[in-house]
């Protein structure tokens, strides 16, 4: 019986984490499929949803609008800042798995020396608030031609990513079983065959939340992109989306509707990815140590 009330206390006490972290989505979503009148008026639920504002956010004009429902006159910049952050994502995450991947594995499983130092250095790089560091990467990424372009982005992203993601890796590769590498070694492999046969597939699931971790950070970050890329050919969706803080370019008040979706349009799209990357967090393949130098 007292397990059973404390299996019922769990679920109670799940349920309303849940409920609290799906709420403000749930109001943004509801904010973004109304009719501005209908916010205004202090509508909790939307009495007609309609995705009016996100054919707007997309350059198209709907008559059925009540404000008149022309398009946004910013869409192909939008557009543009969105393609940027897929880009960009997708570059910071490539690049910060292939230097993370086998940087955690000597971190978590080789015993170097220095290593205690190493990761201190690692992780101390990222205690610094970014805006005490701003004034220098503003400096430094101009003198170099670097700001406002996409490689710019990507190096001044994977400041951030790669000692997040290698701290993550260290301790997943740190935790597999040494046995299974052991016998890969008995076996005839070399230490690279091993790490690659045996290892690699224990750890995808850590590598693909890692993956998701990198993709996110890049995806979420506005300080930077703003900082690199605002005001140029490069900037992304995040730096972009202040536009509605102070009205368009064309002096008109912010829409909280339009914001809304502009928005929501970037939770969905990194939902998509975490989604995608999902089936590989929660699989696990069991290596058979005998048929790894096969």
């Amino acid at each position: 019986m007292p397990s059973t009330r404390r299996r019922i206390i769990l679920y109670v006490l799940a349920f309303f984490a849940v409920i609290y972290s799906l709420s403000p989505i749930y109001q943004l979503a509801s904010v973004s499929s109304m009719d501005p009148k209908q916010l205004v008026a202090g509508r909790l639920f939307p009495p007609d949803p309609n995705l009016n504002n996100y054919l707007r956010l997309l350059g198209f004009n709907v008559a059925a609008f009540s404000n008149g429902g022309t398009a946004f006159s910013e869409s192909a910049q939008l557009l543009m800042g969105l393609s940027n952050s897929v880009i960009v994502g997708f570059l910071v995450m490539s690049i910060t798995m292939a230097v993370t991947v086998p940087a955690g594995y000597a971190l978590g499983r080789l015993r170097l020396r220095g290593r205690g130092l190493m990761v201190g250095l690692l992780l101390g790089s990222r205690t610094l608030p970014p805006v005490s560091v701003a004034l220098p990467y503003y400096f430094y990424f101009s003198a170099l031609g670097l700001r406002g372009t996409i490689l710019g982005l990507v190096i001044i992203q994977m400041s951030i990513t790669i000692p997040i993601v290698a701290w993550v890796l260290m301790g997943f590769f740190g935790a597999l079983p040494r046995d299974i590498e052991m016998s890969a070694r008995m076996d005839g492999c070399t230490r690279f065959q091993a790490f690659w046969r045996a290892l690699l597939p224990l750890a995808s699931p850590g590598i693909a939340a890692s993956a998701v971790i990198a993709f996110l950070f890049s995806w979420n970050d506005f300080f930077y992109s703003w900082l690199i890329s605002s005001g140029s050919p490069a900037a992304t969706y995040n730096a972009f989306l202040s536009v509605f803080l102070g009205g368009a370019t064309s002096g008109s008040a912010p829409e909280p509707t339009l914001f809304a979706a502009a928005v929501m349009l970037e939770v969905v799209v990194a939902i998509v990815v975490a989604g995608f990357l999902q089936k590989y967090i929660t699989s696990l393949k069991i290596i058979d140590p005998g048929t790894v130098a096969q």
